[in-house]
C-alpha cells in the first residue's frame, strides 16, 4: 500500500517538474522571438529616420497592460548614430511582439 502511494507521488512530482521545465523553455523561446522582433522594429525605425543602427540590448521586462492589450512589456535600449561619428542611446518598448513606444534623445542632424 505504501509503495503504491509513493509511486503516485513520484509520478505527480515528475509531471510537475516537466510542466515547470516546459514553462521555462516557453519563456526563453518567447523572449528570443521578442528580441528578434525588437531588432527588426528598431532597424526599420532607424532606416525610416535616416539613422545608423548600431546595437540593441534588453533592459527589463514585466507583465503590463498597454491600452486594451495585456502581455509582457519589454524595454530595449538601442544605439544609433545620426552622423557616423556620434553615438546616441534610444529606448524601444514592446508589448509581446508589438512596438508600442520609441524614444530617442535630441541628436545632431547632418547637413545636406
Amino acid at each position: 500500500m505504501a509503495t503504491v502511494y509513493w509511486s503516485k507521488i513520484m509520478i505527480l512530482g515528475d509531471a510537475i517538474l516537466l510542466i515547470v521545465v516546459g514553462f521555462i523553455v516557453l519563456l526563453f523561446w518567447q523572449g528570443r522571438r521578442q528580441a528578434e522582433q525588437a531588432r527588426r522594429h528598431v532597424e526599420h525605425y532607424c532606416k525610416q529616420h535616416q539613422l545608423q543602427f548600431l546595437d540593441i540590448a534588453w533592459q527589463r521586462g514585466r507583465p503590463a497592460k498597454w491600452a486594451r492589450h495585456i502581455g509582457w512589456l519589454s524595454t530595449y535600449e538601442f544605439g544609433f548614430s545620426s552622423d557616423g561619428e556620434s553615438r546616441y542611446v534610444g529606448q524601444a518598448k514592446l508589448l509581446n511582439l508589438r512596438l508600442v513606444d520609441v524614444q530617442v534623445p535630441p541628436h545632431r542632424v547632418p547637413s545636406a
